[in-house]
């Protein structure tokens, strides 16, 4: 993808590579109430370890250079029990991670290339409750001490396809144990 793209119809600038596309009405998340409140059953497992539920994913898309469209915004809860955590694994855009219930987490992030692996801990200790991981660097996740309920939101949204898990046999995982071999649970 090359080029500049503009919002149609305004100034905001999306970014070098997606451009947003005429608005649609989003997809309102219902008001809890007792009988549509979130359960620990509504969410589904996720690939990368932990529990998800998808509470909002945006009607308005944004179209790449290469002409492809994407929803705009994605939200998920994500949850981590004791001992549970979010293996090694990048996305394509931009993730921004919410605390909302627990101790805390530790979140890692890592370029894949540099030797720093980067720890940011969300918790009320350290009075930092959200952080964005760049799109394409690599993160993992693992609770302080006990259960975590987190907000994850990708822009564009997020999708499957996007996904990718780090092969364990990779010269990248390899090159990750290197650089921390305490990481190894994180795999």
């Amino acid at each position: 993808m090359s080029g500049k793209a503009l919002a149609a119809g305004g100034p905001t600038n999306y970014g070098a590579h997606y451009r947003r596309l005429a608005p649609r009405r989003s997809t309102q998340i219902p008001q809890a109430t007792a009988e549509n409140s979130m359960k620990y059953s509504d969410l589904q497992e996720h690939p990368e370890g932990g529990r998800y539920l998808e509470v909002y994913r945006s009607a308005n898309r944004v179209m790449f250079d290469d002409k492809k469209t994407r929803t705009a915004l994605t939200h998920i809860y994500f949850s981590l029990e004791t001992g549970q955590v979010s293996r090694f694994h990048r996305v394509a855009h931009d993730e921004v991670w919410n605390l909302y219930q627990g101790t805390g987490l530790r979140l890692y992030q890592w370029d894949g290339k540099s030797d720093n692996i980067e720890t940011i801990e969300l918790s009320s200790k350290s009075m930092n409750f959200c952080h964005v991981i760049p799109g394409g660097y690599w993160q993992a996740a693992a609770p302080i001490d006990d259960h975590i309920l987190v907000g994850c939101s990708v822009a564009p949204g997020f999708e499957f396809d996007d996904f990718e898990l780090i092969d364990t046999q990779s010269e990248t995982a390899k090159h990750l144990l290197t650089i921390d071999a305490s990481l190894s649970h994180l795999m």
